[in-house]
């Protein structure tokens, strides 16, 4: 979609000059880099830092994150996103904590989405 702030304008009289609507991108990227992402986001939960978002029979798709809050008190935001099943998405996830103390997106977050994913795909 490409982003826009206002709905519309109006003439000096009140009455409605221009409305303006969401459009959308005809596409944000080819085929083959999609299909390259696609492929990499699933070895992240097949054999990588998300396989605890991995569901027996569905292929996960995901990628983890954690952000760095406060080095000195070791506290960070994971994060992970995912889709699912990879090859067909129905569900797409994104989990983020706040404060965590030690927090891996991995460790802390991918349970969670897979949670999330499991509750709607079964």
């Amino acid at each position: 979609m490409h982003p826009y702030i206002a709905t519309g304008t109006v003439d000096p009289e009140g009455r409605q000059a221009l409305t303006v609507g969401p459009s959308v991108y005809s596409r944000v990227m080819s085929p083959a880099t999609a299909r390259k992402i696609n492929a990499m986001m699933q070895r992240v939960v097949d054999e990588g830092t998300g396989t605890a978002a991995a569901l027996e029979g569905i292929q996960v798709a995901g990628k983890t994150g954690t952000a760095e809050r406060n080095v000195k008190k070791n506290i960070a935001q994971p994060w992970f996103i995912a889709f699912a099943p990879a090859n067909d998405p129905r569900v797409a996830v994104a989990v983020t904590l706040e404060e965590v103390v030690g927090g891996f997106g991995g460790v802390d977050a991918a349970p969670i989405a897979r949670a999330v994913m499991e509750s709607l795909l079964r």
